[in-house]
């Protein structure tokens, strides 16, 4: 991983605080609405592994809905928040917590045994990107489904030209990949959906769909013009109109890719 565990644990506070705002409960109703299109409700209950999974926030609702969660994280800090959201959803009992590195997942869970892989908010901070995809995709069952959240690479100069106000830094950023995370404080390699897709079907998985984060949200009016309710309301509406309408969600700050492993050939 391209950050420590201390980072994380530094900030946990910060992250919950953050998780609070209205663009970041934008960005999880987005990413459970685009879930929710994939999963067959004969499925339920699932098991769902939610890799690099921090305080649990994308997986704890799995777990309320009668899911079965594992969630692996290495920051001590987040998997003690996790097991309290958890416990405040009355989900303890469904969600395990492992103290490790997603690159430990191989090891956990040598065998293809979920039905849902969650990785959210990981890929930019991760080192050997193929070796961690082709982890995730073996402890998925045939037929099952990974989700993968990040950064959008594309989204870069925007986000310094219009929040930032900065164009000539926005026109040296054309290209760039490699940013700083703001809240930890971490060295982040950015990707494009496009890449990921490549990615995703060189591993032996089929996509299903990909969307776009916060196409405008980020881009758009200040903090608390997107405190208001009303303002929100439109926003939401915006953002899920754009989700999955090309050329729009390329533009988004985040990017969802959603994709179902290979069934084995008969």
């Amino acid at each position: 991983m391209t950050a420590s565990a201390a980072v994380f644990d530094q900030n946990v506070e910060r992250w919950d605080q953050e998780q609070r705002q209205p663009w970041q409960k934008l960005k999880y109703k987005l990413v459970q609405a685009h879930l929710a299109k994939h999963i067959g409700q004969g499925q339920w209950p699932q098991l769902v592994l939610d890799a690099g999974g921090g305080n649990g926030l994308d997986s704890i609702p799995f777990a309320a809905r009668g899911h079965r969660v594992e969630i692996i994280d290495y920051s001590k800090a987040m998997l003690a928040d996790a097991e309290r959201q958890a416990a405040a959803a009355g989900a303890a009992d469904r969600v395990t917590l492992h103290f490790g590195d997603v690159r430990e997942v191989a090891r956990l869970w040598p065998a293809a045994q979920f039905d849902l892989v969650l990785c959210h908010n990981v890929i930019q901070y991760v080192d050997d990107l193929p070796g961690v995809l082709r982890d995730l995709i073996a402890a998925l069952k045939p037929g099952g489904l990974i989700s993968i959240v990040s950064i959008n690479r594309f989204s870069i100069p925007y986000r310094i030209a219009f929040p930032r106000g900065n164009l000539a830094e926005a026109l040296a950023q054309v290209d760039a990949r490699r940013q700083q995370a703001i809240l930890f404080d971490a060295p982040m390699t950015c990707y494009s959906a496009g890449e990921l897709m490549e990615m995703l079907i060189g591993a032996g998985c089929a996509i299903e769909q990909d969307y776009g984060l916060r196409c405008v949200c980020d881009y758009w009016g200040d903090n608390d013009l997107k405190a208001d309710p009303a303002v929100l309301q439109q926003l939401e509406a915006l953002e899920f109109a754009l989700a999955e309408r090309h050329p729009y969600k390329l533009l988004g700050r985040y990017f969802q890719v959603i994709a179902r492993k290979s069934q084995p050939a008969s």
